[in-house]
């Protein structure tokens, strides 16, 4: 089994045990999910640079990249440095990220925030809604 395949079974796991505990109505009862989403097309058709910016604590390969880093203070750097949008990990087990981490970037920037996820139920598509998500991550691999 490679790493994919063994994040994946992980992720279902998680995700059957969340739904099982969080109903989805409320996650469709949240503050957040009721907001109008910031579009990243608009963003990247008015921008000079492009540029999706990430927010990663670790990962499987490289192990701890930065740990000590404030998501909220992040975010606001990256607004100020003009970036289109930012891409916040959310993967617990392996990249050292939450849905907090989403939510301090909410509410610290106005960007375009992408969930960047290992998405294998919509359960995860109503889930980043609800705590500030603009747009997720698809990985066609799985």
């Amino acid at each position: 089994m490679n790493i994919l395949d063994q994040i994946i079974a992980d992720k279902r796991k998680e995700v059957e045990l969340k739904k099982s505990i969080i109903p989805y109505a409320q996650l469709e009862k949240t503050f957040l999910f009721e907001r109008k989403t910031n579009s990243l097309t608009e963003k990247l058709k008015n921008s000079k640079t492009g540029i999706i910016a990430e927010y990663k604590r670790r990962s499987p390969s490289k192990s701890v990249i930065n740990q000590d880093l404030n998501v909220g203070d992040v975010a606001k750097g990256y607004e100020n440095a003009d970036v289109c949008g930012m891409s916040v990990l959310t993967d617990a087990k392996y990249f050292g990220g939450s849905l907090d981490d989403l939510i301090l970037a909410r509410a610290n920037c106005n960007l375009p925030l992408l969930r960047k996820e290992f998405i294998v139920d919509e359960f995860q598509i109503l889930e980043a809604k609800a705590f500030g998500a603009d747009l997720i991550l698809l990985i066609a691999a799985v």
